[in-house]
């Protein structure tokens, strides 16, 4: 089994994204235009941060991750 991505649902995408570009040198793999959905390269698995209004679309419940 191999583990591809982990999704960290956030309030603010763009800021959470400029902050882990600047604190760890990740760079973007995958990035829509909407911003509410990106993908770090951390190697074999990757970092993404989708906005909290994907989950909902999604249909997740999920607490919000501040």
């Amino acid at each position: 089994m191999k583990l591809g991505y982990i999704i960290i649902y956030v309030s603010n995408v763009p800021r959470t994204v400029a902050f882990y570009e600047t604190a760890f040198d990740l760079k973007r793999r995958v990035i829509y235009e909407s911003q509410l959905y990106v993908e770090k390269e951390t190697g074999s698995t990757a970092l993404a941060f989708a906005g909290n209004q994907a989950a909902e679309m999604a249909g997740l419940g999920l607490l919000p991750n501040d």
